[in-house]
C-alpha cells in the first residue's frame, strides 16, 4: 500500500518503521532534519523534510496515496492535514489527537472532518495501566473480542505452582478454561508445546475468559485484589488521563508533579484527586507523601531514567504493585534488570492501532479479517482476533484435521458469547471469533493460519 506518515517523532518513527517492515510503500515528511535524516538512514522509505502543507502533500503523492497517517505534535495540525489530504484524493486519513477536549470533539465530528481513525497514544496507555490495576497479578492485560476473551502475562516466581509443571499436565491441574500460549525465556520467545516445562523467571502468557483467568490466579493461590490506592508520579497526558480513569473506578489517587502549573491544571481537571507539586524524583518526598500505604505505584514523567529508577525504589519499598511509562526502547532491558514488569510503550501501542487499521484495509473485502491486533513478548509474537465467515476454507473442519501453520497457535474461540479452548476435535464456525498466536507476523485473514 502507498502510505504517508506527517511527523517522524518518536510515534511517526516506529509507525514507518513497522510498516516499511511489512512491505508497504511509506513516505515520511517532517520540518526537523535531523529526524528525516534518521528515517533516510534507517529504513527504507522516501523522505521529504518541510511542513506537510498542500504543495508538500501534493508532492509527497496524497492524491493517489492509500493512507496518511498524521501524527505531528500539534492536534490541529494533523486535523487539517487529514482534511487536506482528502480532499486531494487520499483514501483513508488517521490523526493523532493528544488534548482530551480536541478528542472529544473530533470523536463527534469524525465523519464531517474525513477522518477514518483517530488515535491517542496516551488515552491508551493510561487504559492498559489502568487494566493492570484492576488486576495486579498480572503484568499485562489484553482484551478480546469486547472483554469476552482476555490474554494475560505474568512472571514465574519459585514459589509458582507451576514451575517445573510440563505443559501437557497443565489441563488436568487448572481445567479446559485456559490455555498457556506463549513463554519468554532469557530473551528468547516460545509458542510451547504439550512436552514443554516451566521454569522460574519465565514470562507466561494465557488465554482465556475472564472468569477463567481470576479462577486460575486464584488456584494459583498468586491472586490479588486490584489497587485501591494509587500515586501517580508525572501529571502530563497519561497521568491526567489515569488519574480520570481510576477515580472513574472509585480507586483513590494522589498525583505528584513538580511543575506548578501543571499540578494546578490537574488540580482544576480532578477536584477529587490529591495533588501535590513537589520532585517525584526524590525518594524522601516519596516518603512524605506516603509512599509506604500505597497499594500502587505508576511513573509516567517524561524522562525514562526518572521512571525507571524511582519505579525500582518504589518495588524495593514494598510496593504490591508497580508500573513505569517507557519511551525508548533501548531502556526496557534496564527496567526489567530492576525486577520492573512489562514497561507501557505509548508508541509501540499506537504501532499496534495503525497495524490493526492498515491489515484490515487489505481485506476490506474479505469479512474474514483481522479485527484486532496486539504484539506481546517485546513484539515477538503476534495475537490476533479473527472473524470466520463464510467462504473461509477453515470453517467446519475438525482442528486436528485443519492444516495450521507450525507457527501458529489457535489459541481460542468465543462463540455465542462466551470463550472457550479449543481441543482437537473442536471446528470453527460461521460466526465465531478466533485468537491465533503467531511468530510470523503480517497475517490478513483467518485462511492466512493456513499451511500455503
Amino acid at each position: 500500500m502507498n502510505i504517508i506518515v506527517a511527523g517522524a517523532g518518536k510515534v511517526g518513527f516506529t509507525v514507518a518503521q513497522h510498516l516499511t517492515h511489512e512491505g508497504h510503500d511509506v513516505t515520511v515528511i517532517d520540518q526537523d532534519e535531523e529526524r528525516i535524516g534518521l528515517v533516510n538512514s534507517t529504513l527504507d522509505a522516501i523522505s521529504i523534510c518541510g511542513a506537510a502543507d498542500i504543495d508538500l502533500l501534493k508532492l509527497a503523492g496524497a492524491g493517489e496515496a492509500d493512507l496518511l497517517i498524521a501524527v505531528t505534535n500539534s492536534d490541529e495540525t494533523n486535523i487539517l492535514c487529514c482534511m487536506v489530504a482528502r480532499k486531494l484524493g487520499t483514501k483513508h486519513t488517521i490523526a493523532r489527537v493528544r488534548q482530551q477536549a480536541h478528542y472529544d470533539e473530533v470523536i463527534l465530528l469524525r465523519e464531517e472532518l474525513g477522518l477514518s481513525m483517530t488515535i491517542n497514544p496516551e488515552h491508551t496507555a493510561a487504559g492498559e495501566v489502568s487494566r493492570v490495576l484492576r488486576f495486579p497479578s498480572a503484568a499485562k492485560v489484553e482484551p478480546f473480542a469486547k472483554g469476552q476473551a482476555e490474554l494475560v502475562e505474568f512472571k514465574l516466581t519459585p514459589e509458582n505452582p507451576l514451575c517445573g509443571m510440563e505443559l501437557k499436565g497443565f489441563h488436568n491441574r487448572f481445567g479446559r478454561g485456559t490455555l498457556v500460549c506463549a513463554v519468554r525465556r532469557g530473551g528468547q520467545v516460545h509458542i510451547p508445546g504439550g512436552s514443554f516445562v516451566l521454569r522460574a523467571g519465565d514470562d507466561v502468557s494465557v488465554v482465556g475468559a475472564p472468569r477463567h483467568i481470576h479462577a486460575f490466579f486464584k488456584d494459583m493461590a498468586i491472586f490479588k485484589r486490584g489497587a485501591k490506592y494509587v500515586m501517580v508520579v508525572g501529571g502530563g497526558h497519561i497521568g491526567l488521563y489515569l488519574a480520570r480513569q481510576l477515580l472513574g473506578m472509585g480507586i483513590r489517587v494522589k498525583i505528584v508533579e513538580s511543575d506548578r502549573e501543571r499540578s494546578e491544571r490537574a488540580k482544576d481537571l480532578l477536584p477529587k484527586a490529591e495533588v501535590v507539586c513537589c520532585d517525584g524524583s526524590r525518594p524522601e518526598l516519596l516518603e512524605e507523601e506516603g509512599l509506604d500505604a500505597m497499594d500502587a505505584f505508576v511513573a509516567v514523567t517524561g524522562s525514562d531514567e526518572i521512571n525507571i529508577i524511582i519505579s525500582a525504589y518504589a518495588k524495593n519499598a514494598g510496593v504490591d504493585k508497580v508500573v513505569c511509562k517507557v519511551n525508548e526502547s533501548h531502556f526496557v532491558p534496564l527496567a526489567q534488570s530492576f525486577g520492573l514488569e512489562e514497561p507501557v510503550q505509548p508508541r509501540h501501542i499506537t504501532a499496534q492501532q495503525v497495524l490493526q487499521y492498515v491489515r484490515s484495509m487489505e481485506n476490506a473485502s474479505d469479512s474474514s479479517g483481522v479485527e484486532m491486533l496486539r504484539r506481546i513478548m517485546d513484539g515477538q509474537l503476534e495475537v490476533l482476533e479473527f472473524r470466520a465467515s463464510a467462504g473461509s476454507a477453515c470453517l467446519d473442519i475438525p482442528l486436528k484435521d485443519l492444516a495450521t501453520r507450525p507457527d501458529v497457535l489457535l489459541a481460542a474461540i468465543i462463540r455465542d458469547g462466551k470463550c472457550f479452548i479449543p481441543g482437537g476435535g473442536d471446528a470453527i464456525h460461521g460466526g465465531d471469533s478466533v485468537l491465533a498466536v503467531t511468530t510470523k507476523p503480517g497475517m490478513t485473514r483467518l485462511d492466512d493460519i493456513l499451511r500455503g
